[in-house]
């Protein structure tokens, strides 16, 4: 057994969570999913990880019979009635209400254990956990792990396009100190932002400031780029395929990009430069649908509909991935398609095929469901910092 740290992981999905605390030196040593389709996912990343499906059957005697030292538990608890877009049924729905079995738990952990583990509890949720039931489910939850044993718990809403990753994901993040003598080594606070994340996130960039960010290889094995600045939303009448029109009405702002480098074969990637104007077409752009520029919005036309074009919007487990619009040699404006699993996977922060190996709709729902990597593995660079501390 190594010295690191180690993780139980509730709730655990396709470990996003897990993957982010063990870049940060963190070890996972026990897992529990019930998912049969994340499981596989964890199985072929864990091959030698213990897990357990159902929580509501899971038991501290057993966690520590296979993880006898467990220094952080992560863990996510479903989100569907805390979630704005859902029926906001709160802690008293099925689904949510689960977070009382992950701290059954904790409370199972710290008893047989006499109070030494868990030191620290993450727990992550959507920022509608803030307002559900008027703000009282937050505060459930705050009393809650208070009860278990917490010395102090600090909590913020982090966006993961502030971590390196090209998509809007705020999510909430309670970190839940119980080892007193941890508590006194913690900064204050321990989750420290700029201010101009934390509380002004659009004033976090100059207006005219944009960002090109890679975030997949295409279709044809190109490099998919998105540019250019924050644009407004479609209004319901243009619900109908995005074309050059909706640039002459600045409804989409599209950043071009020229190519500087040609791939030389099927592995190799194109390396794409910002340009002021769109590179003269050849025959060898015309093969496929290479694309010199690109926009990415949600999926469903309408009123909600929302384009991004230096940002992929949410990637959400309830309805399809979002898409990418590009300026096509082919249709001589702009064509539209997915974003594919691989796409999204980078969006999270994870490796390439990471949930390979099963129908796109369940790797693009455990997008979705996932947390974003490079948050989790910030928080846990953060705890690091305290544990690792000699003091």
């Amino acid at each position: 057994m190594s010295d690191k740290p180690k993780v139980l992981s509730l709730f655990s999905g396709v470990g996003g969570f897990d993957l982010g605390l063990e870049r940060a030196g963190m070890e996972t040593v026990f897992q529990c999913e019930w998912d049969k389709h994340a499981t596989k996912v964890l199985e072929r990343h864990w091959p030698n990880v213990p897990r357990w499906g159902d929580i509501s059957t899971l038991t501290g005697e057993h966690i520590l019979r296979y993880a006898p030292v467990v220094d952080v538990v992560a863990w996510g608890s479903p989100c569907q009635d805390l979630s704005v877009a859902g029926r906001r049924a709160g802690l008293s729905g099925e689904r949510s209400g689960l977070f009382y079995e992950g701290i059954r738990i904790i409370n199972e952990l710290r008893r047989l254990t006499n109070g030494r583990y868990p030191g620290i509890s993450i727990w992550e949720n959507v920022p509608g956990a803030l307002s559900s039931n008027r703000g009282s489910d937050f505060g459930e939850v705050l009393h809650e792990l208070d009860e278990a044993g917490a010395s102090f718990s600090e909590w913020r809403i982090l966006d993961a396009q502030y971590f390196g990753v090209p998509q809007r994901r705020r999510r909430v993040f309670v970190v839940s100190v119980f080892d007193p003598a941890t508590a006194e080594r913690c900064p204050e606070p321990l989750l420290s932002v700029a201010e101009s994340v934390r509380r002004n996130p659009a004033e976090s960039k100059p207006p005219a400031q944009t960002i090109t960010q890679k975030t997949a290889r295409g279709i044809g094995g190109n490099d998919a780029l998105l540019g250019s600045e924050i644009v407004g939303a479609l209004d319901t009448s243009d619900a109908k395929m995005i074309s050059n029109q909706y640039v002459m009405m600045n409804k989409c702002v599209v950043e071009t990009f020229t190519k500087s480098k040609r791939a030389q074969n099927r592995y190799d990637n194109e390396t794409w430069v910002e340009g002021k104007l769109a590179p003269t077409l050849n025959a060898f752009d015309v093969r496929g649908t290479r694309a010199t520029a690109l926009v990415a919005f949600d999926t469903q036309f309408g009123s909600n509909a929302h384009i991004y074009t230096d940002l992929a919007p949410p990637i959400k487990a309830s309805q399809q991935s979002p898409s990418v619009a590009y300026e096509s040699e082919e249709t001589a404006g702009m064509a539209v398609r997915r974003l594919t699993p691989v796409e999204c996977e980078r969006l999270m922060g994870w490796p390439d095929d990471w949930t390979a190996g099963q129908a796109d709709t369940q790797r693009y729902r455990q997008c979705g469901n996932g947390v974003a990597s490079p948050v989790a593995q910030w928080i846990g660079e953060r705890i690091m910092g305290v544990l690792c501390d000699p003091r």
